[in-house]
């Protein structure tokens, strides 16, 4: 289903997307991002919107000016006033649906520059992991321990914490939580008994 036709400013032919597409009432901002990302990047995508947004504008201004006498003197022409609304009628219509096509185009752009701040945050913690890595020789293998050390269940953290001073080196310490974390939980119950009923032991000797 579409909107009632008026005639949009044409754009140049340039532009990545068919304005018609904002004149269906149906219109997604979401759907038509994504479909216009399949054949260009988002700042062109953004760029040809801020274009077609401005001769929306220009437009606008001109179809105000062009019916501008005839709303003024509306109120002291009383006769024939059923025929000036008439007249009036069609461009007002058209008005409205330039205002509605702008806050179309408006969401449009602001869905482009959301999807822009999330790829730039990605691209800045990309750089951050790299120069992690290449800073530290363990610098991966400490974020893949702390990701896993997330992932244990809360016991199992708290034996860590227990235990912790019996590791003696980092290693050690990622492998023993790395194959926990892989463990079904029957299984690592049984590992960790020994450990557990140790660790009571050492607090009853030192009560």
């Amino acid at each position: 289903m579409e909107r009632s036709r008026m005639n949009l400013p044409k754009g140049p032919d340039t532009l990545c997307f068919d304005k018609d597409e904002f004149m269906k009432e149906d219109f997604d901002v979401d759907h038509f991002v994504s479909d216009c990302r399949k054949h260009v990047q988002l700042e062109e995508l953004r760029g040809d919107l801020e274009l077609y947004y401005k001769l929306l504008k220009i437009a606008m201004v001109e179809l105000i000016n062009k019916d501008y006498a005839d709303f003024v003197n509306l109120s002291t022409n009383l006769v024939g006033m059923d025929k000036a609304l008439n007249q009036l009628s069609v461009p007002l219509g058209q008005l409205r649906e330039v205002l509605s096509l702008r806050s179309s185009v408006s969401e449009g752009i602001r869905a482009v520059d959301e999807r822009m701040c999330k790829q730039e945050d990605i691209r800045k913690k990309k750089v951050i992991v790299e120069q992690i890595v290449e800073s530290h020789p363990d610098g991966l293998k400490i974020m893949y321990a702390n990701k896993l050390l997330e992932l244990v269940p809360h016991h199992c953290r708290l034996l860590r914490e227990v235990t912790g001073g019996a590791i003696s080196s980092f290693r050690s310490s990622f492998d023993y939580c790395y194959g926990l974390s892989w463990m079904p939980p029957d299984s690592y119950v049984d590992v960790l008994t020994p450990s557990i009923s140790e660790c009571g032991s050492i607090q009853r000797w030192d009560v």
